[in-house]
């Protein structure tokens, strides 16, 4: 009986060693995965940020006394190449503008492409 009972401690202390064992590997197991889901997150996030309009695509323009739309889009874009029309639109849509009445001392992001 007293073998029987050195076997049984023997059989739950290598068990219990055996589930710590098994513990440890599923939280470094759990921590891995954890870093790599968060640097899945960040990587995505800042892509998502970097896929955006890139600053340098867009100027801002401080429209002066005597400035139209149209004459902004001939500043910025050279009219043989390019249909005003267009540009302005653009730069209506870009700055949520209903109408060609522009103010001066406003603000205007003008786009490069």
């Amino acid at each position: 009986m007293n073998g029987l009972n050195t076997y049984t401690l023997n059989y739950q202390g290598a068990k219990s060693e055996k589930n710590r064992e098994k513990s440890i590997l599923i939280k470094i197991l759990t921590a891995v995965i954890g870093i790599i889901l968060l640097s899945i997150l960040f990587i995505s996030f800042f892509s998502l940020i970097g896929s955006g309009e890139n600053s340098s695509n867009f100027v801002k323009h401080e429209i002066e006394s005597g400035e139209s739309l149209w004459s902004i889009a001939a500043h910025y874009y050279n009219s043989n190449n390019v249909d005003l029309r267009k540009i302005i639109y653009d730069i209506k849509k870009i700055n949520n503008i209903d109408s060609a009445v522009i103010t001066p001392g406003s603000k205007l992001i003008i786009p490069l492409n």
